[in-house]
């Protein structure tokens, strides 16, 4: 069952730190099983992110084998101490409806 992934990130999270973790799992290339879409965006000034899911196995297992691997390299990379950030606020919605555009 599809399920919308919604993380409001903590305030000091940027869109380049997104993009590079981005890059450094290369899903542009080699996209992750059960992935529908991804999408970053800002609301009341805090990124964002909002994907949506074929279903939460798939989301589980690529935050567990990509995700945190890349997020641990970049922020590592940019000097970032993710043993002090906080956890992006997160929610697992089950989508009721869904519509594919072409």
């Amino acid at each position: 069952m599809p399920v919308v992934l919604y993380q409001k990130m903590p305030p000091e999270t940027t869109i380049e730190m997104i993009n590079a973790v981005t890059d450094e799992m290369d899903v542009r290339n080699l996209p992750p099983n059960g992935l529908i879409v991804h999408t970053a965006v800002n609301i009341g000034g805090r990124l964002t992110i909002i994907d949506v899911w074929e279903s939460q196995e798939d989301w589980d297992k690529f935050a567990e084998s990509r995700l945190g691997p890349a997020f641990a390299t970049v922020s590592q990379r940019m000097g970032i101490d993710l043993s002090q950030a906080p956890e992006p606020e997160t929610q697992i919605l089950e989508v009721l409806s869904i519509v594919y555009g072409e």
